[in-house]
């Protein structure tokens, strides 16, 4: 990211555009009656596919017909209507503060009839003022990248363009500031950390008891993910979700979104179910959803993962919640996920499993600290859960499968403990060649866990199927090294 912000100026003569077009010519009337010349060359850096989504209200900004019409902000998912070109007139890296034109599918450009005041339309052919925005980061300066927030500023009479509430109907350009109404997430820009293969999902969890989101910013190699859980949103007394604050996450989330990745928070997690089952009851679960819901849009986040892990407190109510949640979820275009295993399976009925997005199945902890020592995360344990979820229903493309980046120990284990929870890369630290196993016996300790060769096989099975989730990211150790887990999956990916 850039750290400084070029100023320009748009100027009002033909020979302004000197710098844009290489000649200054005569400056002449155009047939809309706009006076502000600003034709610019083909050098220019055009971008299609580009997105603008509501931040209020999570709608995209579309435009009726591909163009030719109004400029509305009603779709919840991004198709035809909602992707445009940008010309950044400016050249190179699109950055804030840069002039743009934006036209739809049929070549049109949007307009802001006066220079703004009015209704949005696409239906232009021209390339003069009332065609013409200077796109500004919401915060910060420099180079622009998916999932920053941006607004969109008239070039002549600095009207900001507006979506009524937030979005669900028509686009104006009256805006006076750079308001909840005028921010806009943007998505479709190339990216220079491109994600892994299309339809292979790489999904991360992060816990949030190991220091600050912020600061694992620097250390999350995103390129190599499709998702990032955020583990875990709590309820509070009253119900209100507790996970990090907020300017932690908008640090990691917008890290995150530049990086083509998508952030959801993670309800519950095995032992939370105190702090999430007593709102879901009927009483409560209608508030409790409008809560989720509000958490997620307000924290810009890309979708929700449930991991209740309470099979007798689930049944017929988590169920209700389920259907109320992806109700509310879905039309926004949040995705609603999942984390399951066959142990717990029985707390939810089969229409409600077949009903996510897609889920994530924990295929590890066979063994553990509560058993004596075994294989807790083997290889045909994993071929095992994935038939079982096939045989349920649920489309191969929406079965991702769990790996673990952390083992166990049974005896000598340290610090007087006869068993532990260990994380990889600390089973590494005291065994530098584990890499090269799933199993160590010495010093009087065993340990379980899956080194490379395990990861590669299992992350090969996994293309087969939805993608493949790991828990949790903390484990593992930087991703410049030859022994680092994820590397190892990304490179099985590939």
């Amino acid at each position: 990211m850039l750290h400084f912000e070029r100023s320009r100026m748009f100027l009002r003569t033909a020979c302004s555009v000197l710098f844009l077009t290489s000649a200054c010519t005569p400056a002449s009337s155009s047939p809309d009656g706009q006076d502000d010349a600003t034709e610019t060359s083909s050098g220019a850096l055009v971008t299609s596919g580009v997105s603008f989504k509501t931040v209020l209200g999570n709608r995209y900004v579309g435009a009726q017909n591909n163009g030719g019409g109004a400029v509305i902000a009603t779709a919840t998912t991004a198709q035809a209507w909602e992707k445009f070109s940008v010309d950044d007139i400016n050249g190179g890296a699109l950055e804030s503060g840069d002039t743009i034109f934006i036209s739809a599918g049929t070549g049109q450009y949007f307009q802001a009839a006066n220079g703004g005041g009015s209704t949005l339309n696409a239906a232009s052919s021209n390339r003069l003022g009332w065609e013409t925005f200077r796109i500004v980061k919401q915060s910060g300066s420099g180079a622009i990248a998916n999932g920053d927030i941006v607004g969109l500023q008239t070039v002549t009479t600095g009207h900001w363009v507006s979506a009524e509430n937030g979005g669900g109907g028509t686009v104006f350009a009256y805006g006076a500031a750079l308001g909840p109404w005028e921010q806009l997430t943007i998505s479709g820009l190339p990216s220079s950390q491109p994600p892994p293969p299309s339809g292979t999902r790489v999904v991360g969890y992060l816990p949030n008891w190991y220091g600050s989101y912020a600061s694992w910013v620097s250390k999350v190699d995103f390129a190599k993910l499709t998702h990032v859980n955020l583990a875990f949103a709590l309820g509070d007394a009253n119900g209100r979700l507790q996970l990090a604050p907020a300017s932690d996450l908008a640090t990691f989330v917008n890290a995150a979104h530049a990086r083509g990745v998508k952030v959801f928070p993670s309800l519950c997690g095995g032992g939370g179910d105190s702090r999430i089952t007593p709102f879901y009851q009927p009483d409560k679960v209608d508030a409790f959803v409008d809560e989720i819901i509000n958490f997620v849009v307000s924290n810009n986040m890309d979708g929700i993962d449930v991991d209740v892990e309470a099979p007798d407190r689930m049944g017929a109510a988590y169920d209700t919640f389920i259907a109320k949640l992806i109700a509310k979820a879905r039309p926004r275009g949040l995705p609603v996920t999942a984390a399951v295993s066959q142990w717990m399976q029985y707390g939810m009925s089969d229409t409600t499993l077949r009903s996510f997005d897609f889920i994530t199945i924990m295929s590890y902890d066979n063994a553990g600290t509560w058993t004596g020592p075994g294989e807790h995360s083997s290889y045909s344990q994993a071929v095992t859960a994935l038939s079982y979820y096939e045989n349920k229903g649920v489309p191969r493309n929406k079965i991702v499968l769990g790996v673990p980046f952390y083992g166990y120990c049974w005896g000598n284990c340290g610090n007087g403990q006869s068993s532990s929870y260990v994380l990889y890369k600390d089973i590494l630290a005291r065994y530098p060649n584990a890499w090269n196993s799933d199993w160590i016996n010495a010093d009087g300790a065993q340990y379980s866990y899956n080194g490379l060769a395990t990861l590669r096989s299992k992350t090969a099975l996994a293309k087969q199927y939805g993608g493949i989730m790991i828990w949790e990211l903390a484990g593992d150790v930087s991703t410049s090294s030859d022994q680092s887990l994820l590397r190892a999956i990304d490179g099985a990916l590939h």
